[in-house]
């Protein structure tokens, strides 16, 4: 063996190979090429890979946590997304009940719901209604129901219950006022905010039955000449938003600046308006607020059965139907009223004693209003005596005699064949642009309506179920109320409102506007439209909400805040 050179360091040889000679070491002193080409051991190569193999370790892992940290993350967003959803579709069934509660509300005769607090500001019923949980354990669900207040002929603020379409020009009925009163139905758009006639004579065209094109209009060939050419409906329109298809119709004058009827507000403040606020200060009233295509009413007694007919051709039906809800001497005046019509002539009499209705007699005279019966006599002839019966009427034209009578009278009688009335205006809830619209009302007498009523509707005072107050109030006189009373109305049976469903903590929520027609049984709903992505538009504490004791305040809460 040879001695080792303690001046001769060991030099490894896979280190040689990998890096080369090290530096200080002549080529003397490196091992031969046939040493650095000698093959290492197993073992030795092992060594040298322990590195590599840790990386990948150390890569695989981080992988794999990846991996599960993405899977998880997932299941938690689709565990958010379900409960998300669950929130929402329980937010619309909560707005399907307040919807329900409504038809049933409004399927009660007039003195139940009197009773319970009425349909026009009804906190109780109509504010903060518990569907979900209870009182003392949570989640609670709820719905409100909310529509504006007016005050002094503005609107300011919000109330808890319904709107009366009947409050509003229906669109549907200008066809018959022009045929009746030729120009009405031009007259009472131009009251309108903001109308021309071109716009005017153009929505008259889409709504009357007729091919023929006013002065100012549009029929067929206009719009059939458009780029994407349709052609008008020529019946009344299915939806206010259908008169965006007239011409001249814009999105501002329809519904307002903010294209939503000028009502919504995701929040309110200094600078922003009232949720349900007509529009801001200096913006004209849109139309959508004024016009309705819905507005009706039933004819019925307050018990909800049918009104007589005075025009039926069966008098003696007719006798019959009287005298279970009139006086005698009101039922035998009505009747000869229909057998011998009015008499204008000088009041000679021979007396009406012993006098007998022959119901024989067919009806040859129709009423054209209730009120023609008010302050009229009739001729009655008595062949083979010298002088025929003059019978006056009972219902004498003295305003305290009228406040009474009057609505006994028109709760039982009517002289529309129809079980429904559609298009009167309702006189203790139009605004004034409504008012002034009306055939017969001009502007002096409609700021005399508004600053005669109430701030609310009621019941309480019988001549206002019929609008006759004008009569008893002196606001008009006899022959001005008989016109009026073709056009006008203390009631109406189709309502709008806006039903908020909503959570007592952070969640999504329903809201929805929608017309429910109560002049059939059961009521229907004929208008829905989807508010969802205004948010609920109101502090939960003004729709009756209560956040949980350890919740910060909410004033106003998104859609899109997700469920804890």
């Amino acid at each position: 063996m040879t001695p080792r050179n303690p001046e001769r360091p060991t030099v490894c040889h896979r280190c040689l190979e990998l890096n080369g000679p090290a530096i200080g070491y002549s080529p003397s002193t490196t091992p031969s090429s046939a040493a650095r080409r000698r093959p290492t051991s197993p073992a030795r190569r092992a060594r040298c890979r322990r590195g590599m193999v840790l990386l990948v370790v150390v890569v695989v892992v981080v992988m794999l946590s990846l991996a599960g940290l993405s899977f998880v993350s997932l299941l938690y967003t689709e565990h958010k997304a379900v409960h998300l959803s669950g929130d929402e579709i329980q937010a619309d069934h909560l707005v399907g009940s307040g919807e329900e509660l409504l038809k049933v509300f409004l399927e009660m005769p007039y003195e139940e719901q009197e009773e319970a607090g009425g349909w026009y500001d009804n906190p109780d019923r109509f504010r903060g209604v518990i569907v979900l949980g209870n009182e003392r354990s949570g989640p609670r669900g709820r719905f409100c129901i909310v529509s504006p207040r007016i005050e002094n002929g503005d609107r300011s603020g919000v109330r808890f219950g319904l709107e009366n379409e009947s409050a509003r020009l229906n669109l549907g009925v200008l066809p018959q006022w022009e045929h009746e009163r030729p120009g009405a139905g031009r007259e009472a758009l131009m009251r309108l905010p903001g109308m021309t006639e071109s716009v005017a004579d153009g929505l008259l065209d889409w709504v009357d039955a007729d091919a023929n094109q006013r002065d100012y209009g549009a029929e067929e060939d206009y719009y059939m000449g458009l780029q994407a050419p349709y052609a008008p409906r020529n019946a009344p329109p299915t939806s206010l938003e259908e008169l965006l298809l007239v011409r001249g119709v814009t999105r501002d004058l329809l519904l307002g600046p903010s294209g939503l009827n000028s009502q919504e507000s995701e929040q309110e403040g200094p600078d922003r308006p009232s949720p349900l606020s007509f529009a801001g200060a200096g913006e004209p009233i849109p139309w959508a607020s004024l016009l309705t295509v819905a507005g009706a009413e039933r004819n019925t007694t307050p018990e909800g059965n049918p009104r007589a007919d005075l025009n039926e051709s069966d008098l003696t039906g007719l006798h019959q139907k009287l005298s279970l809800v009139l006086p005698a001497d009101w039922t035998r005046f009505i009747i000869a009223y229909r057998q011998y019509g009015p008499f204008k002539g000088p009041a000679e009499s021979g007396g009406d004693a012993g006098f007998q209705l022959d119901l024989s007699v067919p009806g040859r005279f129709r009423l054209r209003s209730v009120l023609d019966l008010v302050d009229a006599r009739v001729r009655i002839p008595r062949p083979g005596q010298e002088k025929p019966i003059v019978l006056s009427s009972p219902l004498a034209n003295d305003p305290a005699s009228l406040r009474e009578s009057l609505p006994k009278l028109l709760d039982q009688v009517t002289v529309v064949r129809s079980p429904v009335i559609r298009g009167r205006v309702n006189l203790d809830l139009a605004p004034r642009e409504v008012l002034s619209a009306v055939p017969g009302i001009d502007d002096a007498l409609a700021d005399r309506i508004v600053a005669s009523r109430g701030s609310q509707p009621s019941q309480e005072d019988p001549a206002r179920r019929h609008g006759v107050w004008l009569l008893a109030d002196g606001l008009v006189d006899l022959e001005q109320m008989r016109e009026l009373s073709l056009y006008v109305t203390g009631g109406g049976d189709v309502y709008r409102a806006q039903i908020v469903g909503f959570f007592d903590r952070p969640a999504p929520c329903a809201r929805v506007e929608l017309v429910i027609d109560a002049t059939v049984r059961p009521p229907r709903q004929v208008y829905w439209k989807d508010l969802r992505m205004l948010g609920p538009g109101y502090p939960l504490e003004t729709l009756g909400g209560e956040p949980p004791a350890d919740a910060k305040p909410l004033s106003v809460w998104d859609r899109d805040r997700e469920s804890p």
